[in-house]
């Protein structure tokens, strides 16, 4: 061990390494993972690709018009799984769920058009988000306004009166759309 610390140049790397510059910025930066980048998605993204082979089938005639809306129907009900845990932004329309005596709502569901809540039959599964959004938005900036929302979107299944939902979004940003 001795012999190793009398080579040439030992002493010079100790010297070097003590009085080096510390940029402590750059030790911030490794010593504390920055959040994903964020994807903007649109409503397209959360459905599932559609199976060709069915479309070649109702266009030959092979599958009734019932079969075709049978599949529509269950193809609505499933999720994007690499959407899960996805720091995204989206757009879409507010729909209050909770509202609380301040005329205030702190969850609500994000649905592609305007009027999509209030229309039968709702919007499928995979088009309608359950937003948790802890500031809340008062009722009467939701519903008519376009938004962008951005966090992290989650698989998750949510049953309300209104309709079933199989995403949700803890929102981390929420401005007007422009």
């Amino acid at each position: 061990m001795i012999a190793e610390r009398q080579r040439p140049g030992w002493m010079a790397l100790v010297f070097m390494l003590a009085f080096m510059p510390v940029d402590f910025a750059m030790a911030a930066k490794v010593a504390s993972p920055e959040k994903p980048s964020v994807r903007e998605i649109n409503w397209d993204d959360l459905m599932p690709p559609v199976d060709e082979e069915i479309v070649r089938k109702y266009e030959a005639g092979e599958i009734s018009q019932e079969e075709a809306i049978e599949y529509i129907d269950e193809l609505g009900k499933i999720p994007v799984a690499s959407m899960n845990q996805r720091r995204v932004k989206i757009p879409g329309y507010l729909v209050p769920l909770n509202i609380d005596k301040d005329q205030s709502a702190t969850e609500l569901l994000l649905v592609p058009t305007l009027g999509a809540c209030i229309h039968v039959p709702p919007p499928p599964p995979n088009q309608t988000i359950f937003v948790r959004y802890d500031q809340g938005i008062k009722v009467t900036e939701a519903g008519y306004t376009p938004y962008w929302l951005e966090g992290v979107i989650r698989v998750e299944n949510n049953t309300s009166e209104y309709t079933d939902v199989v995403y949700a979004i803890t929102v981390e940003s929420l401005k007007e759309f422009d």
